[in-house]
């Protein structure tokens, strides 16, 4: 007869042996089911023969639900001696799940108080490391109110505590519980697990908790689930063939296993991994159909149309860090109504940024970690278009700390703080940030800027959906809207007064440029958002960017001095309709001080009066003797379109297109005729801004035009 392979062998053995303890444990169970009052322990060996098949099995492959529901029953019926029933306690690793008549029976065994408190306490902390596996919740959370009347006992209200943290939703949050947690906290004194039970009551109703929560606690609950930790983590190894996560942090592209000592609410992993079961009954599979009464499992989420059609069926996850990665869960959060997910999340995140990410406490992380957390955390603002408060807070605290460590993320964290008083973004946002703009480079400076620009651009558009909704609704918009002004005009002023100390500090085109993108913004405020204020740019802004050596930003400061003007006139029609909808908050000084800014680019442009016509008391205008002792001839044109530093390379590539070369170069035969061809020759060669400034701002004479000198042709419109 043929030798069997040794291999085969071992495997045959293997399933025998399996065979052999799933039918000791279907005899155990059965036994104990069978037990129905006090049992001794002494010389009873079937019994103790029984426990050991039990705690062999389970610890290697867990228990079934029908085991779960049979020992639970009998552990906390109070028929065993203390020892067996912490033995019983010990093995209670789930295959799979425990069901909703498990927890009904275990619960209503507890609450009548027939086992010892040692044997309560090994639940309640059973309870809580097997949270993730329980599959009715809403049945754990309608023992709600039994569970807090336990509180008063000393030995369970750790562990009470703990569990009313991950069962508490904003209904059960009441007034007299709310008493009750503070009375105890008087008895007790300051007790981590009441301050944790107290926190997450404050954040669903912070008008009820009016008590300031010391910010010193790392961890408000002891670690309930160490008992079982190894042992669910091998039974999930052997039977789905994937270790069981702990609690894990989603941090940058890892995931992180978070020291014990901080773990919170929604640490948890928040996606538990299906668990095989060797008891005959199939693990949730994804092509398994969920039925319409069953909630669908976020793990299974995948496509947005999965998300459209079982919308009503799906529950938050445990861990709400979990959906900064996932775009369908950010799409489920932002069609709650109340505000309890946005609570959760910014809970859990501004714990984890203080954590992980506050350089000023001298942690020590792995830089790529924390760029890539932040970054994430940026990505989801942008996805969800507002700023999260917990990183409003978090920017607040670092930045009177900031060196520029994580420049790009930290600066994307700026630009969706949200709208708040003027009087607190100065002390905790502004004057920070103009202490390192001082000091940083160049590229640093137009970094900040650009971050400025887009949190200004931000609130812009939040006005502009307000000013509809406000409009459909019929709702007073003059009475709303003091703070935003005031808030916005102090931003704007802010930037104005970094603008011109980074173009005192750097003669920068590129620094001058992404100063005019924010003013091409500011610009529009009132036609493009409907927002009631024109703030003109300071002169230490406005007159670099007239004498600049670069073409672009000239021509976008035409182009921004043409949507003012625009702006200024749509309001000044506005203003005198009789059924205007909103006071405007543009002040006579604003009208003046435009125009001489405009009298000053036309003199400088178009009619040649650069340091005459200027009459800003911060402006270019200076005395004729004090120019002529320049020795330019040509100072009054030295600023036109022709002689314009900017333009000059312009001019002369169309001199050389009108003459030919052997022609002595002299520029000041562009005039007359060629004065209107050189000028039509700008608009081609793509200086827009250029045109809509003179096509707005100057009158053109139309009457023998080609012959006169460009100085005697045209005069600004005021």
């Amino acid at each position: 007869m043929e030798e069997r392979p040794p291999q085969k062998s071992q495997q045959d053995e293997s399933m025998r042996k399996q065979d052999v303890s799933i039918q000791q444990m279907e005899d155990a169970l059965l036994f104990l089911k069978n037990v129905k009052s006090k049992v001794p322990l002494k010389g009873n060996h079937t019994l103790i023969s029984h426990i050991s098949a039990v705690e062999n099995l389970g610890l290697k492959h867990g228990i079934p639900p029908d085991g779960i529901n049979i020992l639970l029953n009998l552990a906390l019926s109070g028929y065993l001696v203390d020892s067996l029933n912490v033995r019983l306690m010990k093995c209670l690793i789930p295959a799979s799940e425990v069901t909703r008549s498990s927890i009904l029976q275990a619960v209503s065994l507890f609450c009548v108080v027939k086992c010892s408190t040692n044997t309560q306490i090994l639940f309640l902390r059973w309870l809580i490391t097997v949270f993730d596996f329980i599959t009715c919740k809403d049945i754990l959370s309608s023992f709600y109110n039994f569970f807090f009347c336990f509180l008063n006992y000393d030995n369970l209200c750790p562990y009470l505590c703990h569990l009313l943290y991950l069962l508490t939703k904003k209904d059960h949050v009441r007034p007299f519980r709310v008493r009750k947690l503070l009375e105890l906290q008087n008895k007790k004194g300051l007790q981590p697990h009441l301050l944790g039970l107290l926190s997450v009551y404050k954040i669903f109703c912070p008008e009820l908790v009016t008590l300031t929560l010391p910010s010193r606690f790392k961890s408000y609950f002891k670690s309930s689930h160490f008992l079982w930790r190894m042992e669910l983590k091998e039974v999930s190894k052997r039977n789905a063939g994937d270790p069981a996560a702990d609690s894990r942090l989603i941090f940058g592209d890892k995931e992180q296993v978070l020291s014990y000592s901080r773990k919170r609410k929604w640490n948890s992993n928040p996606m538990p991994p299906v668990h095989g079961i060797i008891w005959g009954k199939a693990p949730v599979l994804a092509d398994n159909p969920v039925s319409s009464e069953q909630m669908f499992p976020i793990e299974r989420l995948q496509t947005f149309p999965q998300l459209l059609d079982n919308i009503h069926r799906l529950e938050l996850p445990a861990q709400m860090g979990s959906v900064l990665k996932s775009p369908l869960l950010l799409h489920y959060v932002n069609c709650f109504k109340d505000d309890t997910p946005f609570l959760r999340l910014n809970y859990w995140l501004a714990f984890t940024l203080h954590e992980e990410c506050a350089w000023y406490k001298g942690n020590k992380h792995s830089k790529e970690e924390v760029e890539a957390f932040l970054e994430t955390v940026a990505n989801t603002q942008q996805f969800l278009q507002e700023g999260l408060y917990s990183t409003e807070g978090f920017l607040y605290k670092s930045l009177p700390h900031w060196n520029g460590c994580h420049r790009s993320q930290i600066l994307d964290l700026i630009s969706w703080i949200p709208l708040g008083p003027s009087s607190e973004m100065e002390e905790l946002l502004y004057k920070p940030i103009a202490q390192i703009f001082i000091s940083s480079s160049v590229y640093f400076k137009c970094s900040i800027l650009e971050s400025l620009k887009a949190l200004l651009q931000n609130w812009l558009i939040w006005h502009s959906f307000s000013v509809e909704r406000m409009q459909t609704q019929s709702i007073n918009m003059n009475s709303t809207m003091s703070g935003l002004l005031t808030s916005v005009k102090d931003l704007i002023h802010f930037i104005g007064h970094l603008s011109t100390l980074g173009l005192q500090i750097h003669n920068s085109s590129l620094l001058l440029h992404f100063v005019l993108d924010i003013y091409e913004l500011v610009s529009d405020m009132y036609v493009r958002f409907s927002l009631p204020l024109v703030v003109l740019p300071p002169p230490g802004v406005f007159y670099p960017a007239l004498l600049s050596t670069d073409c672009v930003n000239l021509n976008q400061l035409c182009y921004i001095m043409y949507r003012y003007r625009t702006n200024l006139v749509t309001a000044k029609t506005n203003e005198r309709q009789i059924k205007a909808q909103m006071h405007l908050n543009i002040h006579s000084h604003t009208f003046q001080e435009f125009n001489k800014y405009l009298t000053a680019m036309v003199g400088c442009l178009w009619t040649s009066h650069a340091f005459h016509q200027d009459t800003h008391p911060q402006g270019i205008q200076l005395e004729t003797h004090l120019l002529e002792s320049s020795g330019v001839l040509t100072y009054k044109k030295a600023f036109n379109i022709v002689y314009h530093p900017a333009l000059i390379g312009y001019c002369v590539h169309f001199y050389h297109q009108i003459f030919s070369e052997d022609k002595q170069f002299r520029l000041q035969l562009i005039k007359g005729r060629l004065w209107n061809k050189y000028l039509e020759f700008l608009y081609s060669q793509g200086l827009n801004g250029l045109k809509h400034f003179i096509e707005s701002s100057v009158n053109r004479l139309a009457s023998n035009s080609q012959q006169q000198e460009p100085c005697d042709l045209l005069s600004s419109k005021s």
